[in-house]
């Protein structure tokens, strides 16, 4: 597992007032993804920037495939309990699939972090802007 976090996500506006302060941490996509088993009914794609300290990684050999599936493992972790043992937490950003569907390495600022398509089982999750599409079939 790779200590890892979502990069706050401000939502894009075309006005210039600045009264929107939400930030949340991913963009469901809207693009339709027929390769995907269950995509529309019971799986949906979030568009994340995952901040970590990448140079570490890859410098103990890793590549960004395994990078990005040991931060998914931590991801999927639920957060210990505060009340001990007597309730069970939920997870943060809902369950991600334990690979990515695309991953890329992205540079801004000479700061390197993951841009990452994610397959989440949540249709409509307040972390993320949006929601995810439900798709018809034709007849």
């Amino acid at each position: 597992m790779i200590e890892c976090t979502l990069h706050k996500i401000k939502k894009y506006s075309s006005s210039t007032s600045s009264g929107n302060k939400k930030i949340k941490y991913g963009i469901y996509s809207s693009a339709v993804y027929h390769n995907i088993k269950g995509f529309g009914k019971k799986n949906w794609v979030v568009i994340v920037n995952i901040d970590l300290d990448y140079e570490k990684h890859a410098g103990e050999g890793k590549s960004l495939e395994e990078i990005t599936k040991d931060c998914l493992l931590y991801l999927n972790t639920p957060p210990k309990s505060k009340y001990g043992r007597r309730r069970k937490r939920k997870l943060l950003y809902g369950a991600f699939q334990d690979t990515p569907y695309r991953a890329y390495l992205k540079e801004k600022d000479n700061k390197k972090y993951i841009q990452a398509l994610l397959i989440v089982n949540d249709k409509k999750r307040k972390c993320f802007w949006g929601k995810g599409e439900k798709l018809r079939l034709r007849k």
